[in-house]
Parts: C-alpha cells; structure tokens; sequence
C-alpha cells in the first residue's frame, strides 16, 4: 500500500473525527455505505474525485498537504466566512508581506 493512499485515509479519518461524526453518520451525508467510507479511511479503496470534493467540502479539510508536503499548515491561511471584499484585502496584504522578503 503505497503512502499517499495511507496518508488520505488518515487525513479523511481525522477530519471526520474532528467534526464528531460517526462512519455511519458521514456515509450517510455522503450517499455511501458505511463499508465504503470504511474501505477509504484504511485506505482499502481510493475516493472518486466528486465524491472527494463532498467529504472536503463537509469536512472542512483540504488535500494540499498531502499533495504538497513540502507545505506546512501554517502556510495555509483559511478564509472562510469572510467577504470577497475581505479575501482581497488578505491577499494585498499577503502579496506586500512577500515583497519584504
């Protein structure tokens, strides 16, 4: 088992662990039985690309660490909840932060 197919499994478990949810619950919300997502957490199977994006969207996490490791969390600013105009402001911000470097 190779792993990148690990790493996800781990990085799905956790994220539905942190949100409190149950295998069952989240299979549920996901349209999918509960030996599925099962399969996926312990990396048995891999998740289609639409049914990824639901479990990312649901579970508030992102696959960016996985496909680039060499990224820390703290790299990753979240912007969720803010307004467009809000997103943009953080990102001028960001951009003079770099150009000080």
């Amino acid at each position: 088992m190779s792993a990148e197919k690990w790493e996800l499994g781990e990085a799905i478990r956790a994220a539905r662990m942190r949100r409190g949810l149950t295998q069952e619950a989240l299979a549920e919300l996901l349209d999918i039985t509960p030996i599925h997502l099962k399969n996926l957490e312990s990396a048995r199977r891999k998740p289609s690309v639409p049914l990824l994006f639901m479990m990312m969207e649901l579970l508030d996490f992102s696959v960016d660490a996985l496909v680039f490791p060499q990224r820390g969390e703290a790299d990753v600013i979240h912007t969720a909840g803010l307004t467009e105009e809000e997103r943009e402001a953080v990102e001028r911000l960001v951009d003079v932060m770099r150009r000080r470097d």
